[in-house]
Parts: C-alpha cells; structure tokens; sequence
C-alpha cells in the first residue's frame, strides 16, 4: 500500500474544503429564522430565554413562527412544544413565545402591540384579538434581509411592521401569515404602554438674552400654511398633560 505525504498544500486545500462544507451546513440548518433540518439535541441548538405566561408591558420582543400564506403563527420550541426551533435575536432583546393565543393586560392608559419581521424581507401578517382581525402589517419589500435584531428590522422600511393600539384591559393575540414567499420564516412582537397624550399646551413668558436675530419662517398645519417674520420670543410653550382633580 502506498502513502502521500501531506503537504502544506494539500493541508490547506482540505482545510478549506472543510470551512465551505460547514458553512454550507450552517447556511442549511437556518434561513429565515427558523431551523431547517431535524433540530439536533438541545445543548447543541441555538436556545434563546423562553416566555411563560402572559406577555409583559414594556418588553422584550416575542419571537414567534409561521410557515406558509394563511398558516397561524405558532411560538418557538422549547417555549411551545409544538412550534420550531428559532434562531434567537444577537442582541438578546428577545424571548421565544410560548403556544398562541398570546395574552396581557393593557394597563389602563392602553398599549401599542408591535409586529415586525425579521431576517429576510418579504413575509407579512395579520393580527387578531380574541378572533378578530385588528389590521396587517405593512407590504414589504421582496428581497433582501434585516437581520435577526427586531430594533433595525422595525426601522427599515422594506420590512413588513405595524403598531396596533390596544385599549385598557385583557386581549389575546394570534397572528396568521398573509404572505410567506419562503414557506416559513420568524418574527417578533412586543407590548409597550400606550405613551400619554400631550394634547395640551403650557405657555410662559420670556426675555430674550442678548441680541435677537429677525428671521423669516414657514407654519403649516392641517388648516393653513403661512409665512411670518420672528421679530423676538415672546413664550415658550410645551407639550403637557392635562389631568382633571375635581
């Protein structure tokens, strides 16, 4: 039986072949979010922090699954036993959902309820309370990835996300795919307290300090659009809550 010697050159060409070969498995094992193959045991799988019990007010993103146009939306295994294995969000700003419907308690000011994909660009949703359709997300772009951190991917405009205005008290949320051109992916959802209206103006006088330079500007607003020249500051007024004692 003959032998080769190895060779730097041969090491390095095999060495080589073997990065391609795990980076082709690694591209395999997840797109779009979700697990494509036989999840492998767990001390080997992605784990991200898992929810249990009803969804808190004011974070972390929910990461959930879908597959194909219609399907519901299901969580992410071992939060839902029954959902797929997820690729967690790199920021850690996540947990995996647990088994839909998903509930809360809007406190009584009420919530935003935030739906955003993530990973590749192209899926879209339809959000439900208690069985009822509330609206869809936004229409995506049809190529192109985010990433898997929900903050960017709510900031890009070519990724499918809506905010949906919950009132005070209970809801239950489910969420069905209204378009998934990779036949199944994740995404995120959070709840966050509704923000207090500033509906109301507080004014107060002031004094100019030093020498006031006279310029030129532009107003518009839902009645006109007018130019006025700004001789010197008069009030400074800010946006404040008005709540009523008596």
């Amino acid at each position: 039986m003959s032998t080769r010697k190895l060779t730097p050159a041969i090491a390095a060409g095999l060495l080589l072949m073997l990065c391609l070969a795990f980076s082709i498995t690694n591209a395999q094992e997840t797109q779009n979010g979700m697990e494509t193959r036989t999840p492998r045991k767990m001390s080997d799988r992605m784990a991200g922090p898992s929810l249990m019990g009803p969804v808190p007010t004011g974070g972390p993103w929910i990461e959930f699954a879908f597959f194909g146009r219609g399907s519901s939306a299901t969580g992410c295994s071992p939060a839902d036993p029954t959902g797929p294995g997820c690729a967690p969000s790199s920021a850690g700003n996540s947990v995996f959902g647990g088994a839909p419907p998903w509930t809360f308690t809007a406190p009584a000011g009420g919530a935003n309820l935030t739906v955003t994909d993530a990973f590749l660009r192209g899926d879209q949703f339809e959000i439900f309370d208690s069985g009822t359709s509330i609206g869809s997300t936004s229409i995506p772009a049809t190529s192109g990835a985010c990433g898997d951190d929900p903050d960017p991917c709510l900031a890009d405009a070519g990724v499918s996300h809506g905010v949906f205005p919950m009132a005070a008290g209970a809801h239950s949320i489910t969420i069905k795919a209204k378009a998934s051109p990779f036949g199944a992916g994740a995404a995120y959802f959070r709840i966050d307290a509704a923000p207090a209206s500033l509906d109301h103006w507080l004014c107060y006088d002031v004094k100019p300090v030093g020498r006031f330079r006279q310029r030129r500007v532009a107003i518009r607003n839902q009645f006109e659009k007018m130019e006025y020249i700004v001789i010197g500051p008069r009030l400074l007024c800010v946006p404040s809550t008005k709540k009523l004692l008596q």
